[in-house]
């Protein structure tokens, strides 16, 4: 007998598989992008829902989608369970999504995660895991993950202490320009910690902060213009800056004001105008400000 029979038997069955997958693989193709865009608009509208501030709806698209494994929409339950919006607050579901879409690489959701861990929100504290979930998030340029990452380093929290790496993840979030990273960088320069002291370099750093309005950097350059370290000795540039931050209530500004007035730095010396300031500083319960209250009680 010849062989053609064998060449038959072994020949069908290899063209009947390779046409189920010609007729699989169409289908399958077709399945994902239905589900994808199904899986879109689904969670496009419950993105409308929560910007008109309907938290039920918006639970109601995006949780079936966070179940069958969408990373975007498993991060908005972290914050839906977080925040206690259409859904009882529930920390410890807010880290179990967070967590999901973490491993799935979300920077947001690292981030997140990272916070829980740190301050011991829905889970047990731990700076390890927090630091880690930073340092994954900073990994993908997140700036205010940098900023975390270059703090735990300077504390040595969850971390070995090292300030050179400090410095390093400061100035990937300084590039990026976020203003706490700016503060940050420059008190490294002030210590003269992870980098050579460089009083102006610190200056300049407080500048770029306190020109995006944070009330600290704000404060901070008023010192360095208080105490001429970086910048030209200017009281009335001190007072200036001092009472920009004061104006967004910070009690070390509030306190330093009171000093000047009370010293008649840039002012003429005004001890109604210093128990004023000393006593908004410590009605935020800023400490040395009711020291100076009690000192001026017992004159």
């Amino acid at each position: 007998m010849s062989a053609f029979p064998h060449s038959i038997n072994i020949t069908v069955p290899r063209r009947s598989f390779t046409l189920t997958k010609l007729l699989i693989l169409p289908a399958f193709v077709l399945f994902s992008l239905l589900w994808t865009t199904q899986a879109y608009a689904g969670f496009a509208e419950g993105q409308t829902a929560f910007d008109k501030k309907d938290y039920a709806a918006a639970l109601k698209q995006w949780k079936p989608l966070a179940e069958k494994g969408d990373a975007s929409a498993q991060l908005r339950m972290g914050d839906l369970y977080l925040r206690g919006q259409g859904v009882a607050r529930d920390p410890a579901q807010a880290a179990m999504w967070y967590t999901r879409a973490a491993k799935k690489g979300v920077p947001l959701a690292q981030y997140n995660l990272g916070s829980l861990y740190e301050d011991g929100v829905g889970v047990d504290r731990d700076s390890a895991q927090a630091f880690h979930w930073y340092r994954q998030a900073g990994l993908q340029e997140l700036a205010k993950a940098q900023n975390k990452v270059a703090d735990m380093y300077a504390r040595g929290l969850g971390v070995e202490q090292d300030d050179v790496q400090a410095v390093a993840w400061y100035r990937r979030a300084v590039v990026q320009g976020l203003a706490d990273a700016e503060v940050g960088l420059g008190f490294m320069y002030v210590h003269g910690s992870g980098v050579s002291q460089d009083y102006a370099q610190a200056a300049s750093l407080f500048r770029k902060a306190a020109e995006q309005d944070l009330p600290f950097a704000q404060n901070m350059l008023g010192y360095m213009y208080a105490e001429g370290l970086g910048v030209q000795q200017d009281y009335e540039q001190a007072l200036a800056w001092r009472t920009k931050a004061a104006g967004q209530d910070l009690p070390e500004a509030e306190y330093d004001l009171g000093q000047m007035h009370e010293k008649g730095q840039g002012v003429p010396v005004d001890y109604v105008k210093a128990v004023q300031w000393y006593r908004r500083a410590a009605a935020q319960g800023f400490a040395p400000a009711q020291q100076e209250l009690d000192r001026f009680s017992n004159k």
